[in-house]
């Protein structure tokens, strides 16, 4: 059975850890794509500021990005928190991050020297609301638990 689960905790620790970043259980939200009660992949929403917000993916399977956790991982920001930006913070040796970002729709802001560990740049990514083509998106099957 596939799902989405929305806002597990664990899932959340998991998700940070792949994506080499912390999960706050107080603030922070996760959204999981899982089939057959195994994690495939999934996001976490950070430093949520009302106008923006951060996004950070990790994954366990490859194509673990489908139609209907398209729709959540872009519908829960814009259209139920009401932000008009998601960013990205993407280590500048993480090619496959980066390209993965750019068809996703996010466009390059800046360098940030230093910000990972070894002393690797960050790429600062963001997409505008105006820009997301997937807010178009219709999602085919949701389980409960999402709105």
């Amino acid at each position: 059975m596939d799902h989405i689960r929305f806002d597990d905790h664990d899932d959340g620790h998991a998700i940070a850890e792949r994506a080499g970043t912390a999960f706050n259980a107080s603030r922070d939200i996760a959204i999981c794509r899982l089939k057959n009660h195994e994690r495939l992949g999934g996001v976490i929403f950070t430093n949520y500021t009302t106008e923006s917000i951060a996004i950070h993916s990790g994954a366990w399977a490859d194509h673990w990005l489908n139609r209907d956790m398209l729709f959540v991982v872009f519908d829960y920001p814009f259209n139920q928190l009401g932000v008009n930006r998601i960013f990205g913070y993407v280590p500048e040796d993480n090619f496959h991050a980066i390209r993965f970002n750019e068809k996703l729709g996010f466009t390059h802001v800046t360098r940030v020297e230093g910000m990972f560990k070894g002393n690797i740049a960050c790429r600062l990514m963001k997409l505008e609301r105006r820009e997301c083509r997937f807010l178009k998106v219709q999602a085919r099957t949701l389980q409960s638990g999402y709105h």
